[in-house]
Formats: structure tokens, C-alpha cells, sequence
């Protein structure tokens, strides 16, 4: 009896704990960078411009820990467009004028802790996949690239009856970068990789229910 009674106690924590949450980003992305050696030029950097984007988030509060709350999470980011900037340092060349675009969107998982204190705190992971296309010399690539990333966030529950507002800054940052060496990618895909968004911060707010 003792055994059974343990079993749907485990079994309901879930479900007494449970709160969904719906919530809307927006911000800033930052984007890598990589260099290679050219013959004539010298050393040359390719930068993607910073992008404002927005992205959609579903939250599952399926744990109830006393101090904290543990969530999983999806979301989907809207696609963003970044000019790409290939720039020649050492002899001051700010733009060398070379037309190439980069489309980023992105879709992920992960799991996030809410702490319980005054000032709302949270800090996760993600794992995202990133959708990378570019065109090179008039030709289009496309990769997608998996990785991990982690997340923090500060804010406000605002108190209510029924539905909880909430708004705060979050920021999320990528746990693994590509790199290319000096004689630059060797293929349109490891450079789509290399200029991938590397950091977030920006406004995020919605509801709790």
C-alpha cells in the first residue's frame, strides 16, 4: 500500500505543478565572424551586420522544486537578413562592396529553471537548429546547423488572477562556433556555419496560465 501510494504521489507532481507559458521575444543578434589570407589583399574579414529579430516561445512548467520551477521549452524564430561585410583591416578598407546576404530562422528545444524570488530569474538550455541560407557569387546554400546554447533571463511576474504578465531582458548565447582556418571555408555551407548568430539580448514578455 505504502509503495502504491508513492508511485501516484510521483505520478501527480507533475500535473500539480503544471502552468504553461506563452511569451514573445524581440532583440538584437549578433553574428560570428571569420578571416582568411588573400593573395592581393591581404587579410580579409567577412562580419555580418547586427539584426533586430523576433521569435515565438512555449513553456511547460512540469515540476514544482520549492525555490524553483523547472520548464521545457520550444520556440521558433522568425527569419532575419543580414548583409555580410568583407572588410580589409591593415589597409583600412571598410567594405570591399562584395554583394552577399545571410537568411537565419531557427528552431529549439530546451529546458529552463524559474527561481522563485522577487525579481523573476531564470537560466537554461537550448538546443537550436540553425536554418542558414546565403548566396556566394550569384549561387544560393542552405545548411542547418545544430548546437547548443544557454539562456538567462530577469524580469517581473506581474500579479493577477487567471493569467500572470510577465515582461524582462533575456539574453542567450551559443556554446560552439565554427571556425575556418587562413586560407578561408572551403565550402559555402562551413561558411554560412562560421557567420552564425553567436549572441541574443533583447525584451521578452508574455503570460503565464
Amino acid at each position: 500500500m505504502k509503495k502504491a501510494m508513492l508511485v501516484l504521489t510521483l505520478a501527480t507532481l507533475p500535473l500539480a505543478a503544471q502552468s504553461w507559458e506563452v511569451g514573445a521575444f524581440i532583440g538584437q543578434q549578433n553574428y560570428d565572424k571569420f578571416s582568411y589570407a588573400d593573395v592581393t589583399l591581404g587579410t580579409v574579414e567577412a562580419q555580418p551586420d547586427r539584426k533586430t529579430m523576433g521569435a515565438l516561445r512555449l513553456g511547460y512548467h512540469f515540476l514544482d522544486a520549492g525555490s524553483a520551477l523547472l520548464q521545457v521549452t520550444a520556440a521558433y524564430q522568425f527569419k532575419s537578413s543580414s548583409e555580410v561585410t568583407f572588410k580589409v583591416p591593415s589597409a583600412g578598407i571598410g567594405s570591399l562592396g562584395i554583394g552577399v546576404n545571410l537568411d537565419h530562422s531557427a528552431a529549439c528545444l530546451g529546458v529552463m529553471v524559474d527561481f522563485k524570488t522577487a525579481v523573476a530569474l531564470g537560466a537554461g538550455l537550448d538546443y537550436r537548429w540553425d536554418k542558414l541560407e546565403g548566396t556566394f557569387q550569384g549561387m544560393s546554400s542552405s545548411t542547418t546547423y545544430g548546437r547548443p546554447w544557454a539562456r538567462f533571463n530577469i524580469g517581473y511576474v506581474f500579479p493577477a488572477s487567471g493569467l500572470h504578465p510577465f515582461l524582462g531582458v533575456e539574453t542567450a548565447v551559443a556554446l560552439s562556433t565554427k571556425s575556418v582556418g587562413m586560407g578561408g571555408p572551403s565550402s559555402d555551407e562551413e561558411a554560412l556555419k562560421a557567420l552564425a548568430p553567436k549572441l541574443q539580448i533583447g525584451v521578452y514578455g508574455g503570460v503565464r496560465f
